[in-house]
């Protein structure tokens, strides 16, 4: 074991290089919650019934770069709930984005939004399911969430070792670099960051590889028409179309690509069924389509 005695680091450099790295940390915080307000969660004026979503800001080839705000506007999309998007990256009761307000009432993390909008609504996307398919749903979600998050957090802020997706969005650099040391750690404590790129690509494929089979030949989860999309579709897209779409530098969208094509064409049939503006939703908008082609999601077939 060496002992810090035996380091040729000087006292004053250690001083000096802690010193830095609580300035980077308070100029992340700073950075991080800059528009937070400190007086209420609430946007003042909005109109009544229409939920306000607050994220961060636009992303470059999917909407936004959390899966959760797209897994929420996904679900706003398909339940015809209107809603605006608040760019203020201000966090919610739980200091986390994304979350609502709807009617002067702050509600936080996607699924809790969705069940409370279920209820303020009168909404229910699984309605039509059985409850064997319900149970799948779930499971799929919790995989989708609890599993591929993080295996979409290693490719991001781990193996992409340039950090190009976050620069590109205007992060700073010095930032870019603290939010890697940061994730490093939680995914460390997590466990999936004590794995190789090889055993997280074996995690990912597994993953992908059940949603597959449960998917199979259809348009959607549980059906083949837009009315069959429920909740778990929502959360399924939020998660796959940011590893197919949106992990520059890496060799995910390759992977999928040849070896789960059906969930491709499920992330093409969600996109094209609920999404028409899109493209004009990127952080620089384009009127080049995101994938090849494009998709008939009532009939299931490409064009």
């Amino acid at each position: 074991m060496i002992h810090l005695a035996q380091l040729s680091v000087t006292p004053t450099a250690m001083e000096a290089a802690a010193t830095c790295g609580v300035l980077l940390g308070v100029t992340y915080i700073i950075w991080r919650w800059r528009s937070r307000s400190q007086q209420s969660f609430l946007t003042p004026n909005t109109a009544k019934d229409t939920v306000v979503l607050h994220q961060y800001g636009k992303a470059l080839t999917v909407p936004s770069i959390s899966p959760f705000v797209i897994k929420l506007a996904t679900y706003l999309r398909a339940a015809k709930i209107p809603y605006v998007d608040a760019y203020s990256r201000r966090p919610g009761p739980k200091q986390k984005l994304p979350w609502i307000q709807y009617n002067n009432q702050a509600v936080p993390d996607s699924q809790l939004c969705i069940e409370f909008l279920n209820t303020q609504r009168q909404v229910n996307l699984n309605n039509h399911l059985t409850p064997d398919e319900i149970a799948k749903g779930h499971l799929i979600r919790r995989v989708s969430e609890e599993s591929l998050y993080w295996v979409l957090l290693m490719w991001r802020l781990v193996f992409e070792s340039s950090g190009d997706l976050y620069k590109k969005l205007g992060v700073p650099a010095f930032v870019v670099w603290y939010m890697r040391r940061e994730a490093k750690s939680r995914l460390w404590s997590h466990g999936i960051g004590r794995y190789s790129q090889q055993e997280v690509i074996k995690i990912m494929e597994d993953d992908l590889s059940a949603i597959s089979t449960i998917l199979g030949e259809r348009n959607f989860l549980f059906g083949d028409v837009v009315e069959d999309v429920s909740e778990f579709d929502c959360a399924l897209f939020g998660q796959l179309c940011q590893l197919l779409w949106q992990t520059p530098g890496t060799p995910v969208a390759g992977i999928i690509a040849e070896k789960f094509p059906n969930l491709v064409h499920f992330c093409e049939r969600m996109k094209s069924s609920f999404w028409p503006d899109w493209d004009q939703k990127l952080l620089h908008p384009t009127q080049v389509p995101t994938v090849g082609h494009t998709v008939d999601a009532s009939k299931g077939h490409r064009n």
